[in-house]
């Protein structure tokens, strides 16, 4: 009470300051701890000492009931002769109580943070981390997510630390109807269902309030255009710019919708560069999902650190599961969407699971020959029709095939054979549904490997991609553009992923690269591992 007494009324004293500079501050460098009781009521406490640079308290110690608490660099008490490295924080349990002892300066009254610092902003009556911490990352259903903080009801906010698909935010001149979006459709449709324990998602207001300012920093949402509560949602232009914008942990280097409309036919999405602009919803930009999860859902391990190698003590924080436990079974009984598999050496991302129980896979990476990623046109003769015979899909169900498998016929063994790959023509600002339609496709093809469709899980840019498996800052320097299955309207044209984490569609003549897809056969089993990416699922 006393550490937030103090702030708050020496941020308040910067405020009058700055209207009046000729009033005469008490929060300076030479800060005397007699002031102290001009500032809040110490009752049968006292002050030690008290140093304040100018912007933050650096030194804090207090008596009260013949015991010592001083403060330490993380924001806690060390009391009496404990030192403050030895102030111990929680890294298992219920997760608001394990963000609250690592970031204790989230705490909230539903009113916004308790006490005010460089680490926090107010939004919405939630509290919520600022800046660029290390720490907040957390596994969870087969994704990455990043902790954002706590909301005002208690629960905690998360979002992904990737696009988990690039398509069209809405129909023209939609934008601000969120409630009828392609995106929120997708988010609580078709990514809800993939989640492993989706029940610890609460549904909650989602705010989507029109600002012409790029700059935008509102804390509250005077005027919701959307009347529909949901369990997805996306992030903010306010909420991105108050945590920080280009220089925060939200910027990945990806081009990212938010929710915030700019007109109605606009909507504000943050680019590569980290900054935000405003295009026409039928744009094809990147969808990173936004979840509150309940208070008391529980946390089994990590510090929430990102590595090359993660374990219970060092790595993410593991959300309502257990990864420390090395799984067996069938691989369509044990996967989900996101998680990692490795098969015949290589890494891949689990897909979906189709009707047949059958495992579709993405490779986390692109086909290289002579240890450099290959491009290729979509087709030499001018069509975006996907062949085992020609072009892209010979190259797949050839070259590409004897690359995955170490052209072994055991591994090959493992995989559909024929399985069945749709195409349907795809233009520009339809809905993903048409994309992933499998009742009247434009075409169908059996082949053994093919290529992700717009619309479907993971049809963007993977995180462990971007950060060149956790061992670096999040670019998209380290991804590829790559061809998709998907057919543009126009015979000559067919849909990519770029580098940058948007999709579009181009001449079939132009060269890009490959990520192949393959299906698993439903009898597969696991032997190892634990879906993560550190500790793949051997098949």
């Amino acid at each position: 009470m006393i550490l937030g007494g103090i702030n708050n009324y020496c941020a308040t004293e910067d405020v009058k300051y700055q209207l009046d500079n000729s009033y005469a501050k008490i929060c300076t460098t030479s800060l005397d701890t007699e002031k102290v009781k001009e500032m809040v009521n110490l009752g049968n406490a006292d002050i030690i000492s008290i140093n304040y640079d100018g912007t933050k308290l650096t030194e804090l110690v207090i008596k009260s009931n013949n015991h010592k608490f001083t403060l330490c660099s993380n924001g806690q008490f060390a009391m009496d002769d404990e030192e403050c490295d030895a102030v111990a924080v929680i890294t298992t349990g219920p997760i608001k109580d394990v963000v609250l002892s690592n970031f204790p300066y989230l705490e909230t009254n539903g009113n916004g943070c308790v006490t005010s610092t460089e680490n926090n902003y107010s939004y919405m009556g939630g509290c919520y981390i600022k800046g660029n911490p290390t720490n907040n990352s957390i596994w969870y259903s087969g994704f990455l997510w990043r902790i954002m903080g706590i909301n005002a009801d208690g629960t905690v906010r998360l979002i992904t630390d990737e696009n988990v698909t690039a398509i069209p935010w809405g129909a023209d001149d939609t934008a601000e109807n969120w409630d009828d979006s392609y995106a929120k459709d997708w988010l609580n449709n078709y990514f809800y269902s993939r989640l492993k324990g989706n029940n610890i998602i609460k549904e909650e207001t989602w705010c989507s309030e029109t600002t012409t300012d790029g700059n935008s920093t509102r804390t509250t949402c005077t005027n919701n255009l959307s009347t529909e509560t949901a369990k997805v949602g996306l992030l903010t232009l306010d909420e991105y710019n108050l945590v920080g914008g280009s220089s925060s942990y939200l910027n990945i280097g990806q081009y990212q919708w938010t929710m915030t409309p700019y007109s109605s036919s606009n909507a504000w999405y943050v680019s590569e560069d980290g900054y935000s602009y405003n295009n026409s919803v039928s744009d094809t930009n990147g969808l990173r999902a936004v979840i509150n999860v309940n208070s008391n859902v529980t946390i089994t391990g990590g510090n929430g650190t990102l590595g090359a190698t993660w374990s219970s003590q060092a790595g993410p924080y593991i959300l309502n599961e257990d990864k420390n436990v090395e799984v067996t079974g069938k691989l369509n009984e044990k996967s989900t969407s996101g998680e990692y598999v490795l098969f015949a050496g290589k890494k891949y991302r689990v897909v979906d699971k189709d009707s047949n129980g059958n495992i579709k896979l993405i490779l986390d990476g692109y086909y290289e020959e002579d240890g450099s990623i290959f491009e290729m046109k979509y087709n030499d003769t001018s069509t975006n029709e996907f062949s085992t015979t020609t072009g892209i899909g010979q190259k797949l169900n050839g070259d590409v095939l004897n690359w995955l498998t170490n052209n072994n016929d055991t591994e090959k063994a493992k995989l559909v054979s024929d399985y069945t790959w749709y195409q349907n023509n795809f233009g520009y600002g339809q809905s993903y549904t048409v994309s992933l339609n499998e009742e009247t496709p434009t075409r169908s093809i059996q082949a053994t490997v093919g290529l992700i469709r717009i619309g479907e899980m993971l049809s963007s840019q993977s995180s462990s991609i971007l950060t060149n498996g956790y061992n670096g800052t999040s670019s998209y320097n380290n991804a590829k553009s790559y061809w998709t299955m998907t057919p543009y309207t126009s015979s000559s044209s067919a849909w990519y992923v770029n580098e940058d984490g948007y999709s579009y569609y181009y001449s079939v003549s132009l060269t890009y690269g490959l990520r192949a897809v393959i299906v698993i056969k439903s009898d597969v089993e696991i032997i190892s591992g634990t879906g993560t990416f550190s500790n793949p699922y051997q098949i």
